[in-house]
């Protein structure tokens, strides 16, 4: 991703908490399934791991509370 390092914290942080939203609650986004966001919402934790500590996500944050 090519943006300034403040901006780039923003937009990963956004993807992070709309992956992680999606997957929790799918009627968020109908068209995509909760299997994709966990998946991408994954991908995103392990590549940016100091961003989703930042935002307090964990692996659990992909999936529903119970």
């Amino acid at each position: 991703m090519r943006a300034r390092p403040e901006v780039k914290e923003i937009l990963i942080s956004r993807k992070l908490r709309r992956w992680s939203m999606i997957a929790q609650h799918p009627f968020v986004d109908p068209a995509c399934p909760p299997s994709k966001a966990r998946r991408n919402f994954l991908r995103l934790l392990a590549r940016y791991p100091d961003t989703a500590r930042r935002l307090k996500l964990t692996v659990a944050s992909a999936y529903p509370r119970v």
